[in-house]
C-alpha cells in the first residue's frame, strides 16, 4: 500500500471460483497503483483471476 489516497479504482480483472467458474468478485486498481479485491459475497481461496473482456 502507498500513502497516496486512493481516489478512483476500476476494474482490472475478474474473480471466478476454480469448482463453479461463478464469478465471485472483482480486481481493483487504484489510482494510487494499489490493487484490491471486491469480493461479491465472502472472500474465498480457491479462485482464478480472469483480465476484463473489452466490448466494442
Amino acid at each position: 500500500m502507498t500513502s497516496k489516497t486512493r481516489l478512483t479504482g476500476e476494474p482490472i480483472m475478474r474473480i471466478l471460483c476454480n469448482k463453479t467458474d461463478k464469478l465471485v468478485g472483482y480486481l481493483y486498481k487504484w489510482n494510487n497503483g494499489d490493487v484490491q479485491p471486491a469480493w461479491l459475497n465472502e472472500a474465498m481461496t480457491d479462485v482464478r483471476y480472469e483480465p476484463m473482456v473489452e466490448t466494442a
